[in-house]
C-alpha cells in the first residue's frame, strides 16, 4: 500500500466563508425538544456495519451517545454541568422503532464500569461484527486526566439483543487497547502536552478489502517548533503574511491497518495494528480535526472531520462544523479540500455554537448535537442568554457532487436513516438468563 499525506493549506483555509447558504446549518429555534430530561448527550452515532452503512437490528434503530446524568434536574447549574461534562462522560445508548427522532428510548450505560481502563469514555463508533449473529464492537476513546497516554483508542465487545419491547446488550465487560500515539506517525505527550489521539473509526476499504481505522491526531514533532513552508501555505495571495502562532496548528488525521484475519477472530489488540503516515495534515491552519470518518461514493472517497472556530491558528478563521476532503484515488489520496476551502457545513454566525460533532452517513444525512443556542437578538457570547442543548439537532442532508457539496434538506430532530438491516428475518433473540 502507498500512503500519501495531503495538506489542508493556509491558502485553502483563506477561502472559508461563514453563512454561505450551501454550506451553513439552519438556525435552530430555541424552543427545541429534548430527548430525555435526565441525561445530557453530545457526540452520537448510529449502529453501523463495517462497510459504513447505518443498520437496524431486527427492526430497531440504535444509536450511542456520550452522556452524563443531570445532577440538578431543576437546571439551576446546567451551564456548569454542561461545560464540565467531559469529566463525567460515559457511553449510553438509545433505541427507536421509527428512527424519526420523536420516540427514542434511553437504554442507559453501554459498557460495564469494570470495562473502563481510564476514568472517561469518549467518542468512537458502534459496529456490528460481520459474520456473527449479534456481536457488536464499541470502538471508543479511553481517556484519563493525566497528560501521559491520556487518550488511547480502544474497543469493548458485547452482544446485542432485541424483542418486541426494545433493545438491550450483554458483554462489554473488558476493554482492549488498540494503539497509542507513537511520536513518529503522530505527536505524543512528550512532544505536545495537548496532543489529540482519539475518535477511532474502523471500516473496510473497498479497494483492498482490508480493515483500517482512522483517528484524530497531531503531526509528530515538538509543539510550536514547526516551520510553515510553501507546502503548508499553498498558493497564498501576493503580500499575504503568515501570522504568528501558525506553527501551533498541527492537526492531522491518522490511519492504521489491521492484520489480515484479525477481524474475523475479533482480535483488535496492539500487536495486530500497524500505524501509517497520516492521511491529511493541517499544519499552520488548525490544531484539531476531530471524529474523522469516510464515505465511499462511486470512485470517490470522502474524508470528513469536525473542527472548531477556536482551534484555527495564525489568524485564520472558520465556523464550528464539518470539514471535508475528496480523493479520486482511494483512501490514501491525494485529497483536495471540498468546496475549495474544506468547509462542508458550518454553524451560522447568528448561532456560532449551536451544533457540533456532525457525522455524515453514506447517503449524505448528517446528525449532530445541539450545544448552546443564543436567545433571539442577544449577544451569542453571553452565557446568560444561552439555552444549553445536550440533545440531538435536526438532521440535514448534503449532496455530494464531485468536489462540491450542497445543503439540500432539513429533517426532524434526531432523525436517523438506515441503509441496511441486520439480520435477515424476524426471529427474536431471547434475553439471556440472569448470571
Amino acid at each position: 500500500m502507498t500512503s500519501y499525506t495531503s495538506r489542508w493549506t493556509i491558502a485553502d483555509a483563506l477561502k472559508v466563508h461563514a453563512d454561505d447558504p450551501t454550506t451553513t446549518m439552519p438556525v435552530i429555534d430555541q424552543n427545541f425538544p429534548t430527548m430525555d430530561e435526565a441525561v445530557m448527550i453530545w457526540d452520537t452515532g448510529a449502529l453501523r456495519n463495517i462497510h459504513g452503512q447505518t443498520v437496524t437490528f431486527k427492526g430497531w434503530h440504535v444509536i450511542w451517545s456520550l452522556a452524563v446524568d443531570k445532577i440538578d434536574l431543576t437546571d439551576t447549574n446546567i451551564y456548569d454541568e454542561w461545560h464540565s461534562r467531559n469529566n463525567r462522560a460515559y457511553i449510553g445508548y438509545w433505541y427507536s422503532k421509527t428512527g424519526n427522532g420523536d420516540d427514542w428510548q434511553w437504554g442507559g450505560r453501554l459498557l460495564k464500569t469494570e470495562a473502563d481502563l481510564r476514568p472517561h469514555e469518549w467518542s468512537g463508533g458502534l459496529i456490528m461484527r460481520e459474520g456473527t449473529g449479534n456481536v457488536v464492537d464499541m470502538f471508543y476513546t479511553s481517556e484519563a486526566d493525566s497528560p501521559i497516554n491520556q487518550s488511547v483508542p480502544s474497543v469493548s465487545s458485547g452482544q446485542i439483543y432485541a424483542d418486541e419491547n426494545g433493545i438491550w446488550f450483554g458483554g462489554f465487560e473488558t476493554t482492549t487497547e488498540m494503539f497509542s500515539a507513537d511520536g513518529v506517525h503522530n505527536a505524543n505527550a512528550q512532544q505536545d502536552p495537548y496532543f489529540d489521539f482519539r475518535d477511532p473509526h474502523p471500516f473496510v476499504n473497498p479497494t483492498d478489502g482490508r480493515i483500517y481505522c482512522i483517528y484524530e491526531s497531531n503531526v509528530a514533532g515538538m509543539r510550536g517548533d514547526f516551520t510553515i513552508g510553501s507546502d503548508e501555505q499553498g498558493t497564498i495571495p501576493p503580500g499575504f503574511t503568515v501570522s504568528a502562532g501558525a506553527q501551533y496548528g498541527a492537526a492531522s488525521i491518522g490511519i492504521a491497518v489491521l492484520n489480515d484475519g484479525a477481524y474475523k477472530r475479533g482480535d483488535f489488540s496492539r500487536d495486530q495494528w500497524t500505524q501509517l503516515a497520516p492521511l491529511v495534515t493541517a499544519l499552520g491552519v488548525n490544531d484539531q480535526m476531530e471524529r474523522p470518518h469516510v464515505v465511499f461514493k462511486g470512485d470517490l472517497t470522502y474524508l470528513f472531520t469536525i473542527s472548531h472556530h477556536s482551534t484555527y491558528t495564525g489568524g485564520l478563521s472558520g465556523p464550528d462544523g464539518v470539514y471535508g476532503f475528496v480523493s479520486e484515488n482511494g483512501i490514501f489520496g491525494p485529497y483536495k479540500p471540498l468546496n475549495s476551502s474544506g468547509l462542508v457545513l458550518g454553524n451560522p454566525s447568528a448561532a456560532p455554537y449551536e451544533t457540533y460533532s456532525h457525522f455524515v452517513d453514506p447517503d449524505g444525512y448528517v446528525q449532530a448535537f445541539i450545544d448552546t443556542l443564543p436567545a433571539s437578538g442577544t449577544d451569542p457570547n453571553n452565557p446568560d442568554t444561552f439555552r444549553i442543548g445536550g440533545t440531538l439537532a435536526p438532521t440535514v442532508k448534503i449532496e455530494l457532487d464531485g468536489d462540491r457539496t450542497f445543503l439540500s434538506e432539513v429533517h426532524g430532530y434526531g432523525q436517523v436513516y438506515a441503509q441496511a438491516s441486520w439480520p435477515v428475518g424476524n426471529a427474536w433473540d431471547h434475553r439471556p438468563a440472569a448470571g
